[in-house]
């Protein structure tokens, strides 16, 4: 009686133990032969690489607004979330527009290899910035409209009312508006019409009636 328990015992547990064996053999990861594409819903998980910054925060630098080819190009101002240090806002302005920006048509007319060759520095409220000379490669107007995306992002920045570049550490002449060039410090009012305006246009006026 008790070898036959022993022997009922014995293969109920191999019975068990083949089960348990099959169970993990089925949930066990086993390797491809040939790697597998991501789905498309993750394919793009981390975005397209953008070249400026996100569009958040306090700060503004100015980039080129879309336009049709027979109208002038005018500038718009967007967030950017960085320090209100000179620095940081310039240099976030010199990475041009992010990846939403670019697919809104927004550009920018300042080389994208410039680069700050100093910190910049401000004397009573003129600002000092000194970058690589990467702007000879710049047409006239292309030239104006780099100058003038510099001069209104900087002058947004609380305390400076009016900025100087230099080129490597030297003064150069740079177009202003009119298209008159000067080696003077200039401000935002120096490139009247180049700011795309926020105000709604006016209604017509009605015709009196006669």
């Amino acid at each position: 009686m008790n070898q036959a328990r022993r022997i009922n015992q014995a293969r109920r547990f191999l019975v068990v133990t083949v089960l348990m064996a099959s169970v993990g053999s089925a949930c066990a990861i086993q390797p491809e032969a040939a790697p597998n594409d991501l789905p498309a819903e993750r394919s793009n998980v981390f975005g397209d690489p953008a070249t400026g910054d996100e569009a958040a925060g306090t700060n503004r630098v100015y980039l080129l607004a879309p336009a049709d080819t027979d109208q002038p190009e005018r500038l718009r101002s967007v967030l950017r979330d960085v320090p209100t240090e000179p620095a940081a806002v310039l240099e976030s302005l010199f990475a041009g527009p992010n990846t939403a920006e670019r697919d809104d048509g927004l550009d920018t007319a300042i080389p994208a290899d410039v680069e700050l060759m100093s910190t910049p520095r401000t004397v009573g409220q003129v600002l000092t910035i000194d970058v690589s000379d990467v702007f000879d490669a710049l047409n006239t107007d292309s030239l104006q409209l780099a100058v003038a995306q510099i001069v209104n992002t900087a002058t947004t920045i609380e305390g400076v009312r009016a900025v100087q570049l230099r080129i490597a550490g030297e003064p150069r002449v740079w177009p202003l508006g009119s298209g008159e060039l000067t080696d003077r410090p200039w401000t935002a009012y120096d490139y009247p019409g180049l700011v795309e305006s926020s105000q709604p246009a006016f209604p017509g006026i009605p015709s009196p009636s006669g």
